[in-house]
């Protein structure tokens, strides 16, 4: 317990997961409210492949962003 308000625990890496599955999950309500919004005059099957592209853009970028803070962590553990 001493560790953890000393800062020799940091407990971000492991927040960083909970917070990856939270945005994943959240990612494609998002991503549905806006593309609502937009109100394009396209046919269902450009709406469909417009929304699958963009969910798969989202969803990669949001692993990618979470998979940086996660290296961050463990090159700081790494050289301790």
């Amino acid at each position: 317990m001493l560790d953890f308000f000393k800062f020799n625990i940091l407990i971000t890496p492991y927040v960083i997961g909970f917070v990856y599955f939270f945005g994943a999950v959240v990612i494609p309500f998002i991503v549905i409210y806006y593309f609502k919004k937009i109100d394009l005059k396209m046919d269902i099957k450009k709406t469909k492949l417009y929304l699958f592209l963009l969910f798969l853009f989202a969803e990669v970028c949001w692993r990618i962003f979470c998979e940086f803070f996660m290296v961050y962590f463990k090159l700081l553990d790494a050289i301790k």
